[in-house]
């Protein structure tokens, strides 16, 4: 397990004290030990796949898929042939800004995002699925939130850091893409500027004061989140391209899979 971890010494993404203390952290040990989505090789993937001097954009999911045939340690991507509803989603803004036709035929692996420098990072890394023999389907699902919920938990003060190592970077243009509340309410923790702590959860494209760090933040994709009222399909398309304007000739291509 501890392999793992020293990656992300040689990515930049942690310091060999950084990793130590995660790798004597029990909960978190065995938080990885016990996954079932995704499998421990990818636990760290999208921080395997984007050195921090490479980073460019951050989106930010919850966490993992539940199946282990969609999940591969980057949030929304999928393994599966069959595209996650969330996804699809993003596929159909995407498709608004760009004109390209992702929802008929893309690829769900969006790994070729991740080799361009945008951090497909969850805020919990790691799903287990209970033994739930012998629950009716009340108790089931109970039983399965209270552990994810324990996971999430547990995975909060590593994400943080990450965060933290994020919003140091002030020599280049960075975007972040906050789709959701828990992914507002987690980077706008970290932030230090209190004047800039009233955006929160505010619509529109905000710097961050003495940096190149650009806010988006918006509902959910998920289907859920969309069909409540969220307003992920509105404001996503105009996002694209705000993200786009702001890396100016270092953009991303997203219709690239």
């Amino acid at each position: 397990m501890k392999e793992l971890f020293d990656k992300l010494i040689g990515n930049g993404w942690l310091t060999k004290e950084e990793a130590q203390n995660f790798y004597d952290n029990p909960d978190i040990i065995e938080c990885m030990e016990k996954s079932t989505s995704p499998v421990k090789s990818n636990i760290f993937n999208a921080l395997n796949l984007v050195p921090l001097n490479s980073f460019k954009v951050l989106i930010l999911g919850k966490d993992p898929y539940p199946n282990p045939k969609d999940a591969q340690g980057l949030a929304f991507s999928s393994m599966d042939k069959s595209t996650p509803d969330s996804l699809k989603n993003i596929f159909k803004s995407l498709d608004k800004t760009y004109g390209s036709n992702l929802f008929e035929k893309a690829d769900n692996d969006l790994t070729s995002w991740a080799k361009q420098g945008v951090l497909l990072l969850n805020t919990g890394l790691t799903y287990q699925k209970i033994d739930s023999d012998g629950m009716d389907k009340k108790e089931k699902l109970s039983a399965q939130n209270k552990t994810q919920n324990r996971h999430m938990k547990i995975w909060r003060p590593f994400i943080k850091l990450i965060i933290k190592k994020i919003l140091s970077i002030k020599d280049r243009p960075t975007v972040y893409m906050l789709w959701g509340n828990d992914a507002h309410n987690i980077v706008f923790s970290e932030i230090k500027n209190k004047d800039f702590k009233s955006h929160l959860h505010e619509r529109g494209a905000f710097i961050i004061p003495d940096t190149q760090t650009m806010i988006l933040q918006c509902a959910h994709p998920s289907p859920l989140s969309v069909n409540r009222g969220g307003d992920f399909l509105e404001m996503a398309p105009e996002y694209f391209k705000d993200c786009d304007e702001h890396l100016k000739t270092d953009r991303i291509n997203w219709t690239k899979l």
